[in-house]
């Protein structure tokens, strides 16, 4: 299978991409650093170095993948002007819009406990919000 990977080299991607391509998988490492170019393809992975910000650049990366995993990457909850919300809302968006470009018809989306519902969960409640949205997918979209 052809499988596209979020998180650039962090603790859940790496692991994932070296498990992938040790059984055969064909797979591509998303980062926004063109430093960390050298060490995903030193694992026998394709780079594309770019940004979840970015729609087209999200569609042309995941165009003829069999499957996408999807994650946001990490919020800084210090910065006073963080809105995890919109920030969740946008950039679930565009992996949804570049899911539909590119007629991805197997998401993987790392979520978290408490992502069911929209109350009691505090600081969690953007993953509700990110279910949500990628719910918004064609009905023939196998979302994990």
């Amino acid at each position: 299978m052809k499988i596209v990977l979020t998180g650039s080299l962090g603790n859940v991607t790496k692991p994932l991409a070296l498990d992938l391509v040790k059984k055969g998988h064909t797979v591509t490492v998303i980062s926004s650093k063109h430093e960390k170019k050298n060490a995903i393809e030193a694992f026998h992975s394709h780079a594309a170095i770019g940004s979840i910000e970015n729609v087209e650049f999200l569609t042309a990366t995941f165009t003829n993948a069999d499957a996408v995993y999807c994650m946001l990457p990490p919020f800084d909850y210090f910065d006073p002007n963080l809105d995890i919300i919109n920030t969740t809302r946008r950039q679930v968006g565009n992996y949804v819009q570049a899911i539909r470009n590119a007629e991805v018809k197997k998401v993987i989306h790392l979520s978290s406990i408490g992502a069911h519902t929209d109350k009691g969960n505090g600081l969690l409640a953007f993953h509700h919000l990110a279910e949500s949205l990628f719910r918004e997918l064609p009905q023939d979209v196998i979302i994990i």
